[in-house]
């Protein structure tokens, strides 16, 4: 059996893109997060597509690694939160606990995808730290085109 494929996929780099463009307005950190990006996530209430879409970042298939951009466990270590879907009630503590928690300077992505409307208005706690916001959300490359546009890359 001739596996001629793998080669040519693995040599090619299929998979990946060479260049992500958005047209999101981002408001980079002039100085610092040039050669890497630590992201931290927090899901305040959104669908849980939006979830495995995140997860998807980690795989092989974007290899967000290449740019120098990483997931951290905790936001103690992370320079971007990216806060997921209009916040519900019972998670506006645990989401400004979480900026609390955040080591300055940091910034804060958010994302909404869907047309749920809790009232709500995140603008408010993230106030000065917010570089981008995603509204119309439709794949994983709008997210790694905004984290690039952030490391001015």
């Amino acid at each position: 059996m001739n596996n001629w494929w793998l080669p040519y996929g693995l040599k090619k780099r299929l998979t990946e893109k060479k260049d992500y463009k958005t047209d999101i307005d981002v408001k980079p950190i002039e100085g610092i997060f040039k050669t890497s990006l630590h992201i931290y996530i927090i899901d305040v209430g959104n669908s849980n597509e939006l979830c495995f879409e995140i997860k998807a970042l980690q795989t092989p298939q974007y290899n967000i690694h290449r740019f120098g951009i990483f997931f951290s466990d905790t936001p103690r270590h992370a320079d971007v939160l990216i806060v997921l879907g209009p916040a519900s009630e019972k998670m506006i503590a645990p989401l400004q606990e979480t900026i609390n928690q955040m080591p300055k300077p940091f910034g804060i992505i958010l994302i909404e995808s869907g047309e749920i409307n809790t009232g709500i208005d995140i603008k408010s706690l993230v106030k000065e730290n917010l570089l981008a916001e995603i509204n119309n959300y439709e794949n994983p490359e709008q997210i790694i085109a905004v984290l690039l546009k952030i490391m001015n890359k």
